[in-house]
């Protein structure tokens, strides 16, 4: 049985090598993306049981998404397949400061974009976890895709589940005022809640807020008995800190160590996935700790999958930041 499952479309993503973008690029590397699977992988690598939920198309493409989710041991038995639907892709630039990376969608009529509502077996699927995990990317893709999505977190808090929720605003797939009135309805099902600062004043309004003041308001104004969010830290030598207010406890863990970012996509994935592992075996203190190490090593990755392993997060907790192993 998965202790943690999640729920998302997964897509094809291609990327020219490196740093080049897409009109000098001979070729194009392909890889595997999606918000909640990345989570769920990072969760899975770090030892919890996990399962992925999603409809792929039954093509080459989608059998290679289901492919790599079970290369990292994750339970596909909840996958749907669709034979008239295609798979939805997306196009990365990597950009390299100051030139921002750049996604390009090409996700029209994609097989998750038809799912519905009533065509999960979502009691089986939640059969012995613990958490579910689900982002606004979803609600994001159309009305029947958020009332699916909507079920499934209703059924889980209805399951005694906990639920997992991160906002993931993607300007490209919708307006702010739009998205501010579709997410708000999940807040009343959210344990657990990963947002930004931007998403929180996107979504709930809350502007000039940050860190500690940001979390508080989010589990006063929403009772969220978890937030956990990403913001500047205090401490010059460090990038950035990770704090979560827990039924009103504050925990914190700051970057650690150099860190030179090969790629930052899924970075906040691995926060989600290292905080839920962390959370599970022994609560928010150890989550913040894992989430840090989790997202620090996840930038040193290329993909939106993380390739981390318990015992890499472990030594980096440990403070052990050598160049070379041997």
């Amino acid at each position: 049985m998965a202790q943690l499952v999640t729920f998302g479309e997964a897509m094809v993503r291609l990327s020219p090598p490196g740093p080049m973008v897409i009109e000098q690029a001979s070729h194009l590397d392909m890889f595997p993306a999606s918000s909640e699977l990345n989570a769920a992988v990072t969760a899975q690598r770090l030892g919890l049981s996990t399962r992925f939920v999603s409809r792929f198309a039954a093509d080459p493409l989608g059998r290679f998404l289901v492919n790599k989710t079970r290369e990292h041991g994750i339970d596909t038995a909840f996958v749907q397949w669709s034979e008239e639907h295609r798979q939805g892709l997306y196009f990365y630039e990597n950009g390299v400061p100051p030139r921002p990376g750049m996604a390009y969608y090409d996700r029209g009529h994609s097989a998750f974009s038809y799912v519905q509502p009533g065509e999960f077996a979502w009691n089986a699927a939640f059969q012995g976890a613990a958490v579910f995990h689900t982002s606004g990317i979803n609600p994001a893709l159309n009305d029947t895709v958020h009332r699916a999505t909507l079920e499934a977190v209703q059924t889980a808090k209805d399951l005694g589940l906990k639920v997992s929720f991160d906002f993931n605003y993607r300007s490209k797939l919708w307006e702010k005022p739009k998205a501010a009135e579709v997410l708000q309805q999940y807040m009343p099902y959210v344990d657990i809640l990963f947002t930004s600062a931007g998403d929180a004043e996107t979504i709930l309004g809350l502007r000039h807020l940050d860190g500690e003041e940001l979390a508080q308001r989010i589990a006063k104004d929403y009772a969220v008995p978890t937030v956990c969010l990403v913001h500047r830290s205090p401490n010059p030598e460090s990038l950035w800190r990770v704090t979560s207010l827990s039924h009103g406890t504050l925990y914190h863990a700051d970057q650690r160590g150099t860190m030179r970012a090969v790629e930052r996509l899924g970075a906040g994935d691995a926060l989600a996935g290292g905080f839920l592992t962390g959370f599970l075996e022994e609560g928010p203190q150890l989550a913040v700790q894992i989430a840090n190490a989790s997202m620090t090593l996840k930038n040193t990755y290329q993909g939106d999958f993380s390739y981390i392993t318990r015992e890499a997060v472990d030594s980096h907790l440990a403070g052990d930041f050598s160049m070379v192993k041997r």
